[in-house]
């Protein structure tokens, strides 16, 4: 993934992000009395309204272009909160601080680790960064049947976000390339922007790579971190998981 191309876009992308998952996570956060860490910062999309709310939180995340876009986005008013970003690899983190009361890692961000031994190392860091009493939130998309079979060359609409600053719009789009061997999908995203005419004045075409997990896979791997999820949602209204459910969301405690 080329992390300077996508620094740039991250948050036009994720204006289009599934119904309520920001809230969904800012009203755990905001429930939650102690310290926040969110691994998978990126550009501070939660981490810093977070910080605004009056929450201290600290965000981990590996690529420098994404802390490096937080870091200015963070300077923008102040934060009543303490907001500290590190450089860091979530499956090796080893931070000082090993007592949050809060770890989230949104947006499917741990399919973003494309091997099973990083996948089940992060949630086993997550463990050691964590109070007694703390709670671990985190969520996947859901490989249902129809969505890992789909036609590669299909591309489907992720969203359509409105810039009223710019007077442009941006077109989100996306193919799927799925190998249901190595769990692995190969996503193409294009952001295609139109003026208020219609006429595309920009188009980008970024690739991502996931490495999907089935529910009884998360589960084992919580178990090897000595953690157990306490409920697991289908959506963020709080929807059971079902077969037909896009997203996997787990809230875990020690066991």
């Amino acid at each position: 993934m080329d992390y300077v191309r996508w620094a740039e876009r991250y948050d036009i992308f994720y204006e289009a992000a599934p119904e309520g998952e920001l809230e969904f996570y800012l009203n755990a956060i905001d429930r939650c009395e102690g310290s926040v860490l969110e691994l998978g910062v990126g550009t501070g999309r939660i981490a810093i309204p977070a910080a605004a709310m009056g929450h201290d939180v600290m965000g981990v995340d590996v690529h420098r272009p994404m802390l490096d876009r937080a870091r200015l986005k963070s300077t923008a008013a102040p934060l009543p909160g303490k907001l500290q970003l590190i450089e860091g690899d979530m499956s090796k983190i080893d931070l000082p601080h090993k007592d949050f009361d809060l770890v989230i890692i949104p947006a499917h961000t741990l399919a973003l680790l494309t091997n099973e031994h990083d996948q089940s190392e992060t949630l086993m860091r997550c463990a050691e960064h964590m109070a007694p009493n703390a709670t671990l939130i985190f969520n996947l998309f859901n490989p249902s049947d129809d969505l890992i079979h789909g036609d590669p060359d299909e591309m489907f609409l992720l969203g359509v976000v409105e810039d009223d600053e710019s007077d442009v719009r941006h077109v989100l789009t996306g193919t799927n390339d799925f190998d249901t061997t190595r769990q692995v999908n190969r996503c193409t995203q294009v952001i295609e922007t139109l003026n208020a005419e219609g006429e595309s004045i920009d188009r980008e075409e970024l690739q991502v790579v996931f490495r999907y997990l089935h529910h009884h896979q998360v589960k084992d791997m919580l178990e090897k971190a000595g953690l157990r999820a306490i409920e697991v949602f289908g959506d963020f209204d709080g929807s059971p998981l079902t077969d037909d459910s896009e997203e996997m969301i787990y809230i875990c405690r020690f066991k």
